[in-house]
């Protein structure tokens, strides 16, 4: 039977559109979801990848992966611009694409984190937005020193999983001990063992990356708050922690245990080695302080020595590894908690016993650095120890000029420092040698009570170091250490600019003309005793204080109206006694604006800010030479006066009147600590002999309200018609000279004015000159030098041409400079 074609046989092959559009739509939908879950799991893969191989970076590994190997040569991934590239992408090749240029640093974020030094890198977007992204750990943004951190390019925190310099140097220990000997060198973070116990040193090793807020992955961290708000972490209940020889909350006497719960090896095959300072409670915010530091630069082999009770109770409750210094039944070492007053017998009685400091730990068989609280770490101090084996001694200088080339920062010349070695900063590298020098050391100024033990010190390690007519007796293979003690000892000068005192650092500023790295300020060469020395770290930014300094006063700024303006050529063509005389005025000039401040101040009951002052001449002990310090010739004037060279911290509110200063520094604004809503918080007043009334104005460039005020406001009229500002916390006055016109409370008056007199620096007289040789009466020329020494004559007064006049000239120039002490000054007018 044949068969016979459907008449509709040709329609059997016509598309039906409603089919065809569903099968079409299923279709994208699905390469949708595949597209969609693929750039998911290649962003969650990359994101593992990058985070894995920054834990090799840490763990000194290298990657198979390419972006992984990248990261481990680069900076960290920027996830903001990663998460922006997976969401922006096309095709699987534009998002790897897209994303590799992220992870490289190439979006503007990551150009913006390079350009920023310091600053922390972006933050992870949160979980919400990017579900891959690891979790951001949350840090406390009064722990960060910008000005600091830019001087430590090894210290670069590292977000989103990654570990910060001070936890990748304990991954690569951690991973060093795990590989065996393979390609190990140096290990910063080890734990000692005095006993070379292997499972000890690793639980020992565990607790002590605890104590120094190190976490490991898979470890847990509980916080301990520093009073001043630093975050420790405390340790665990683990052997090897120093914590364990806690008694009712004290801190320990010092043993051997105690020593190896701190101490780490900081060379493959050297000695453990351990940092110590000591304190009494009068110095507590200096521990804060250099307990901070050491932290921020990776150290956490460190011991404070309590000097009496009180300080050690503060110790132990803040997580500070410690040890006491005093007696069972005892409150204090014998010095007392007060400040000690240099020379005095408690002064000389805790040189002893920092020298049985030195005595003890060296006699447990490790390497000590001994330090005073007053000297703040700024770089990884023990690494620089490493550099120089062969001495069994490092010790700083108050030499106050490098002796060896810019750009070099190892050892001091000891042919040319031979200034006074200071003790303050002293590494002693275990030795029998060590061990002797140290016990002959404390042997001496035991035979003698007022023997300084910095004097001491000098003269046993360089009796013998010159041999006549050979010279410095040097180390066969380190030219730069000596052999002092008859041979014995071998001693090395750390560098000046880098291992800084108050004036090579504070004045000088040597670690820029030297172009070194600076890893420790210690605060000599300076004014006002404790209140000196804090207000100098505060002015570097470098005090750890606590944020209610910042935050619970209210406060006076001021501009300054006119500033000497001489440069170094025409300053330095004075002699000594012209410049002496340049330098008082130019300081006069400036206070002229200060003054009407304090008294701004006193009414208003706020603190003076005290603005950046210039000094034309530094201040010493001795005649100056140029208006520099004999010897400090890299000295650049004009240069930024500490505050103590021109106002004394201790006359602030000392008993000369009732009423007393209070201050911040002149960085306290510029400092990240200070909070953002205190500056912003500002007003600032103009002075206008033509308004009646405040008349408000907004000015961009003053940093925002501006209020012109009548000139020569009286105490009433301040409080009355500036009574709507009294809440900002700053006042800033453009031109105060104009602004106070007087008190009405008299006894205010009275105690004011005895305090600024009392602040008023005084020009001390010239020295009297010699008598001209075979002259008579004659006077000698002013630029007349002291033979062999180049110091100038000074005493003789200054005319119009330059030279010395008779005693009625000299007379007649200081009325001359009395009815117009500003003469002949380069001033710079701020309208």
């Amino acid at each position: 039977m044949s068969r016979t074609p459907h008449s509709s046989s040709s329609q059997g092959f016509r598309l039906r559109p409603l089919p065809v559009l569903i099968t079409l739509a299923g279709g994208v939908l699905l390469v949708l979801i595949y597209t969609s879950y693929h750039q998911q799991h290649r962003l969650s893969q990359s994101l593992h990848t990058e985070q894995r191989g920054r834990s090799d970076l840490a763990l000194g590994l290298d990657s198979s992966s390419s972006i992984s190997s990248f990261s481990s040569r680069h900076a960290p991934a920027d996830w903001h611009a990663v998460w922006r590239a997976a969401k922006a992408a096309g095709t699987e090749q534009e998002f790897i694409s897209a994303m590799a240029q992220s992870v490289r640093g190439g979006g503007a974020d990551n150009a913006q984190l390079s350009t920023s030094a310091g600053a922390s890198p972006a933050s992870c977007p949160p979980q919400r937005d990017c579900p891959a992204c690891p979790a951001t750990a949350t840090t406390d943004s009064t722990q960060q020193l910008p000005h600091t951190r830019q001087q430590r390019p090894q210290r670069v925190d590292q977000q989103a999983g990654g570990v910060t310099g001070t936890a990748a140097s304990a991954a690569t220990a951690a991973a060093s001990k795990a590989g065996g000997k393979a390609g190990a060198k140096t290990d910063y973070s080890g734990t000692y063992s005095l006993d070379d116990d292997e499972e000890e040193e690793g639980k020992e090793s565990g607790a002590s990356a605890a104590a120094s807020g190190i976490v490991r992955p898979g470890e847990a961290s509980t916080a301990v708050a520093l009073s001043n708000g630093t975050a420790a972490a405390a340790p665990a209940a683990a052997g090897g922690n120093w914590t364990r020889f806690v008694v009712d909350g004290q801190c320990p006497p010092v043993s051997k245990e105690l020593a190896a719960a701190v101490a780490r090896r900081h060379t493959a095959a050297g000695n453990g080695a351990v940092i110590v300072t000591w304190a009494n409670f009068a110095l507590w915010d200096f521990v804060r302080t250099w307990v901070f530091h050491a932290k921020d630069v990776g150290l956490s082999n460190f011991l404070v020595g309590a000097m009496d009770a009180a300080i050690g109770k503060e110790l132990v409750a803040a997580g500070v590894p410690c040890f006491a210094m005093f007696e069972q039944g005892s409150n204090h070492s014998g010095v007392g908690a007060d400040h000690l007053q240099w020379g005095g017998e408690a002064f000389h009685k805790m040189g002893r016993q920092k020298i049985t400091l030195a005595q003890l730990f060296l006699g447990l068989g490790l390497d000590l650095l001994l330090v005073d609280v007053d000297a703040v770490l700024l770089g990884d101090v023990m690494s620089y120890m490493d550099r120089y084996p062969q001495a069994d001694v490092l010790v700083t200088s108050d030499q106050l000029a490098s002796t060896i080339p810019a750009g070099d920062d190892g050892l001091e010349d000891p042919d040319k420092a031979q200034s006074p070695m200071n003790i303050g900063f002293m590494f002693f590298r275990h030795s029998d040698r060590t061990v002797k020098f140290v016990d002959s050391w404390l042997a001496a100024i035991n035979a003698d009570p007022k023997y300084w033990d910095q004097n001491a010190f000098n003269d046993l390690a360089r009796m013998g170091w010159a041999e006549p007519g050979k010279g410095i007796r040097r180390h066969p293979d380190q030219p730069r250490v000596f052999l002092g003690a008859n041979g014995t000892l071998a001693v090395g000068v750390l560098p000046v600019a880098s291992f800084s005192g108050g004036h090579t650092y504070y004045v000088q500023r040597l670690y820029e003309v030297q172009r070194v790295q600076p890893y420790a300020v210690h605060c000599t060469f300076q004014y006002g005793a404790n209140p000196g020395k804090r207000n100098r770290l505060r002015e570097a930014r470098l005090f750890h204080d606590p944020p209610s300094y910042y935050t619970d006063d209210t406060y006076v700024s001021v501009e300054l109206r006119r500033v000497p303006s001489a440069t170094w050529a025409d300053h330095s063509a004075k002699n000594n006694s012209a410049m002496k005389r340049y330098h008082f005025r130019g300081l006069d000039m400036q206070l002229d604006s200060v003054w009407p401040a304090v008294r701004v101040a006193a009414v208003t009951n706020r603190s003076l800010i005290v603005p950046k002052l210039a000094c034309y001449c530094d201040k010493y002990w001795t005649e100056l030479d140029k208006c520099r310090v004999p010897g400090a010739g890299q000295t650049r004037l004009p240069y930024l006066c500490p505050m103590d060279h021109v106002l004394d911290p201790i006359f602030m509110d000392d008993p000369a009147s009732p009423w007393a200063l209070r201050w911040r520094e002149h960085s306290f604004l510029d400092n990240s600590r200070c909070p953002d809503w205190v500056r912003q918080s500002r007003v600032t007043f103009i002075s206008s002999a033509t308004v009646t009334k405040p008349v408000e104005k907004w000015v961009v460039q003053e940093g925002g309200l501006v209020v012109v005020v009548p000139a020569n406001l009286t105490q009433g009229a301040v409080k009355e018609l500036l009574k709507p500002y009294t809440q900002y916390k700053i006042w800033h006055l453009k031109d105060p000279e104009q602004f106070f016109g007087g008190f009405d409370d008299k006894e205010l008056e009275r105690t004011v004015e005895a305090r600024i007199n009392h602040l008023r620096p005084v020009m001390p007289p010239d020295p009297s000159p010699p008598p001209p040789a075979g002259a008579g009466n004659a006077t000698a020329p002013a630029n007349a030098t002291t033979a062999g020494t180049g110091t100038v004559t000074a005493g003789a007064a200054i005319t119009g041409n330059g030279t010395a006049g008779t005693a009625n000239a000299t007379a007649g120039a200081a009325a001359a400079a009395a009815t117009d002490k500003n003469a002949g000054m380069l001033t710079a007018v701020h309208e």
